[in-house]
């Protein structure tokens, strides 16, 4: 499967974290999706996924939906030939772009026609494109109309530097820095993000040692770069958050996992 990002043109710099691309022949092996602090628009032009609950049971995704927030792993099937086009939001713009607060989506999966209307000649549109450019460009075009304001100065802020420090970052310190409370930035994390700063900053953190594990570095090392007290401190929080341990992570031989992992 061939997947691709591009970033955003600077006028949606502030709302769009990245654009990216997924087609191709499909193995339908489920796998997970480990959660990033981020919410994905995806609009499938080719055939959707299946979604594994731990119940055993089965969903087919709708061909266009909204992923919120989520604080532990979703498990996906593509089959057939999969063809999906995605736009990463930035997190402090959730709300901005969806027109309602972003905890209201957390830990779900809502169709997207319930929002705007139907995608039906977008998804159209994304499968007669010529090539990824054309694709980004419907993109683009499609979340531009749908922006309601720039996201809150403060909550972006506030991303920025945990974001920056890969979630090792004091929040009382941030808050202060807006000049707000520590509540006051938790309410409005949680109305424009969808997370508390604290899950967030843990979500980006998780993320980087995934990163410096599959590039290779030594566990201990990772969890000390990352900010961890130690090894079993972020074993718990792979535990928790990812629902493997560094070292199955290290063993990893997934063909989707491995591609939603943050860079």
């Amino acid at each position: 499967m061939r997947y691709a990002e591009y970033p955003p043109p600077p006028a949606l710099a502030g709302i769009v974290d990245k654009f990216w691309i997924l087609e191709g022949q499909a193995p339908g092996v489920p796998e997970p999706i480990i959660p990033d602090g981020r919410v994905e628009i995806v609009l499938h032009f080719g055939q959707p996924f299946d979604r594994h609950h731990t119940d055993g049971r089965v969903e087919r995704q709708a061909p266009a939906l909204v992923v919120g927030q989520m604080r532990a792993p979703i498990c996906i099937a593509p089959g057939g030939t999969a063809g999906v086009a995605g736009i990463r939001l930035a997190p402090a713009a959730t709300r901005m772009v969806l027109r309602c607060p972003a905890g209201e989506i957390t830990g779900q999966f809502v169709e997207i026609d319930a929002l705007f209307g139907s995608t039906s000649i977008l998804r159209e549109r994304l499968a007669a494109a010529a090539n990824d450019a054309a694709r980004v460009r419907l993109l683009e075009q499609w979340v531009r109309a749908r922006v309601a304001a720039l996201p809150a100065r403060e909550v972006e802020a506030a991303v920025r530097a945990i974001a920056d420090s890969n979630g090792a970052v004091d929040l009382l310190s941030i808050a202060a820095h807006a000049g707000i409370s520590l509540r006051q930035l938790e309410r409005r994390f949680l109305a424009d993000v969808g997370l508390t700063p604290k899950v967030f900053a843990r979500l980006v953190r998780l993320q980087a040692a995934l990163r410096r594990i599959s590039d290779g570095e030594a566990l201990a090392d990772a969890a000390v770069a990352c900010g961890y007290y130690d090894q079993a401190h972020m074993a718990r929080d792979f535990g928790h958050l990812a629902e493997t341990s560094p070292t199955a992570w290290r063993r990893y031989a997934g063909v989707l996992t491995p591609l939603f992992v943050s860079r």
